[in-house]
């Protein structure tokens, strides 16, 4: 076997990419550093793909020699890196599309910049060294503070019914099947949509389960009530059947996000009409928060809008 064929071979260099961000993003689950996961990190979504993107072009003279492929190589070793995370199950798909946007802005940009700097210096032995970064980074940053943010998302809309009937239908939600509820793209990449909720009581604790598809179950305690105007759950994750998935582990199960209250408010506009509005305040914890929230806020905004749209078309049917 010609060892030397295949380091030269500009594929190579992908598949090193590749296993380098793979070994990676197994550390941050490993390490010793925090108790959860250290994947909502800046060195995980600045600094690892950089390097992803920098490999290829560093083991490879052919690669470098044509901005074409210094350009799409790149991009390569980031989608087989991706193929990898999802067949060792460390990322879903929807982990997927949150990496997506700065992996590949990052990608291109950084390889196009780092080709004519290696072309001019034919050494690139010292370069190597970038591969400890994510190791000598990470700690770093872990010294400082997260920064803790509250954020609230509502979205409403006008029921014909008045609020008499459509009150109980959201403290038990009843069950909605696919012509109620209709499922959009989060749905399509593997976010659990609502099917029903049951109301519970024990002892002075008066709480609901919220039954979704894939298993999942929240556990809701009432801890706010006006009849037919105003209530307010809490959601309690610890109490809650979560999936086994990195989506619920890395998001749900850790402290970078906690849901605070979600509550429905309803207003009689006439005797047969109702405006109801479904809102959730929720904490992020982490130093990404301006990236996290575009996240959130998209994935709750739109689970927020089917949920009601769902309730409606059930009420009036």
């Amino acid at each position: 076997m010609d060892l030397k064929k295949i380091y030269s071979n500009e594929y190579f260099g992908i598949i090193v990419a590749a296993l380098y961000g793979l070994l990676v993003r197994i550390f941050l689950d490993e390490s010793s550093f925090n108790e959860v996961s250290d994947v909502f990190s800046i060195t995980f979504f600045i600094v690892t793909p950089i390097i992803i993107s920098l490999l290829p072009i560093i083991l490879s003279e052919d690669i470098r020699r044509s901005a074409i492929k210094s350009f799409f190589f790149p991009f390569l070793a980031i989608f087989l890196f991706y193929l990898l995370a999802v067949v060792t199950k460390l990322e879903d798909t929807f982990c997927l599309l949150i990496l997506g946007i700065p992996y590949l802005l990052i990608t291109g940009t950084v390889a196009l910049l780092v080709r004519y700097f290696l072309k001019k210096d034919r050494n690139n032995n010292r370069l190597y060294s970038i591969l400890l970064l994510p190791l000598i980074l990470l700690p770093i940053e872990n010294s400082f503070p997260d920064i803790s943010e509250n954020y609230k998302v509502s979205y409403f809309l006008v029921i014909d019914k008045p609020s008499a009937e459509i009150f109980p239908n959201l403290i038990e939600v009843p069950k909605l099947s696919n012509i109620h509820y209709q499922d959009g793209f989060y749905q399509f990449i593997g976010i659990p949509r609502p099917i029903e909720s049951k109301l519970y009581k024990n002892d002075s604790t008066i709480y609901r389960i919220g039954k979704f598809t894939d298993g999942l179950q929240l556990y809701e305690t009432i801890s706010e009530m006006k009849l037919n105007e105003f209530v307010n759950f809490k959601i309690d994750l610890s109490k809650s059947l979560l999936r086994n998935k990195p989506t619920d582990n890395h998001i749900l199960k850790g402290d970078f996000f906690r849901f605070n209250n979600i509550s429905y408010t309803l207003t009689p506009i006439s005797t047969n009409q109702t405006k109801v509005q479904l809102s959730c305040d929720y904490l992020l914890k982490s130093k990404m928060n301006f990236y996290a929230n575009f996240w959130a806020q998209n994935v709750i905004k739109d689970f927020e809008k089917r949920l009601l749209n769902a309730i409606k078309v059930k009420l009036e049917e």
